[in-house]
C-alpha cells in the first residue's frame, strides 16, 4: 500500500513539474542553449551586414531588424558572440530564434540571466 502511494505522489510530483514548467523552462541562470526569457519591449532581433554581423554584432554592423520580441516573451539562445557595441555594459550578443520563425543577433543584455555570459551557451 506505501509503495503505490509513493508511485502516486511521485507522479504527481512529476506531473506538476511539466505543467508548472520546471521540467523545460526558460534557462534564468544560464545552463546552455534553450529557451530564454526577455525582459524589456521591443527588442531589435538584427542580421544583415554579411560577415561583420556575423563576427563582431552591433547596432551598425546588423542593420536588417527582422523582428523585436517583447516580455514576457521567451527566445531560443544558439550561440553568444562579443560584439562591436556594448548594451547596458554587456558586451554580448545572443544568436536566437523567435516564436515567429526569425533568426538574428539579440543583444545579450535583454535576455534574463544573472550574468554577461550565459554559462553553457558556445561562441557563434
Amino acid at each position: 500500500m506505501r509503495t503505490a502511494a509513493a508511485a502516486v505522489a511521485s507522479t504527481a510530483v512529476a506531473a506538476a513539474g511539466l505543467v508548472f514548467g520546471t521540467a523545460s523552462s526558460a534557462h534564468a541562470t544560464g545552463h546552455g542553449e534553450g529557451y530564454y526569457g526577455v525582459w524589456a519591449s521591443g527588442v531589435n532581433v538584427r542580421a544583415g551586414g554579411g560577415e561583420q554581423c556575423y563576427l563582431y554584432p552591433s547596432a551598425a554592423n546588423c542593420p536588417t531588424v527582422q523582428t523585436t520580441v517583447s516580455s514576457p516573451a521567451q527566445v531560443w539562445v544558439y550561440c553568444q558572440q562579443e560584439g562591436a557595441q556594448s548594451v547596458g555594459g554587456n558586451p554580448y550578443w545572443v544568436w536566437v530564434l523567435t516564436s515567429s520563425g526569425h533568426r538574428g543577433y539579440m543583444a545579450s543584455y535583454y535576455t534574463d540571466n544573472a550574468t554577461n555570459w550565459i554559462d553553457g551557451v558556445p561562441t557563434c
